[in-house]
């Protein structure tokens, strides 16, 4: 007695074997897929809440109304806030004193140089009057110069 395999036999075992398969590895990886999905979610979330805070500022919002803004929509407190709104500004004046020394024909290791030489992030932090002179990176420039060789 002979019995011939035919196609549609072939593709209901390929079904059964596939779906067999794919519920294994869910079994075996579901918590690692789980893990996955949950950092890349929260990590998104990160991102959000930066890009907000820096969107804000950028278009020069209010500290006071950047701060309720996130923490309403982002349901973070204002403790937190304030402290990423104060990271921001340090970020965003670095950011700016590298697009202008990438203008002015710097290279990005003269520029890497140029900040670590000078301590930029650290004199940032530490004479956070200079966050002002953000939107004036030439003076910034000058004045970090202007720092050092009084230093």
């Amino acid at each position: 007695m002979d019995t011939k395999l035919t196609k549609g036999d072939v593709v209901n075992c390929l079904k059964e074997g596939g779906s067999f398969i794919g519920a294994l590895a869910l079994e075996i990886y579901g918590n690692s897929f789980n893990k996955i999905g949950e950092q890349a979610f929260s990590e998104a979330i990160e991102i959000g809440i930066k890009n907000t805070i820096a969107s804000l500022y950028d278009a020069k919002v209010s500290d006071k109304e950047i701060i309720r803004v996130v923490g309403e929509h982002w349901g973070i407190n204002i403790q937190e806030a304030e402290k990423r709104l104060v990271w921001e500004k340090h970020q965003a004046t670095i950011r700016s004193l590298r697009q202008y020394l990438k203008l002015q024909g710097y290279s990005n290791i003269e520029i890497d140089s140029f900040m670590r030489e000078n301590l930029v992030s650290s004199k940032l932090w530490h004479k956070n009057e200079l966050w002002k002179l953000k939107d004036n990176p030439e003076k910034l420039f000058k004045e970090i110069i202007k720092i050092n060789s009084e230093e």
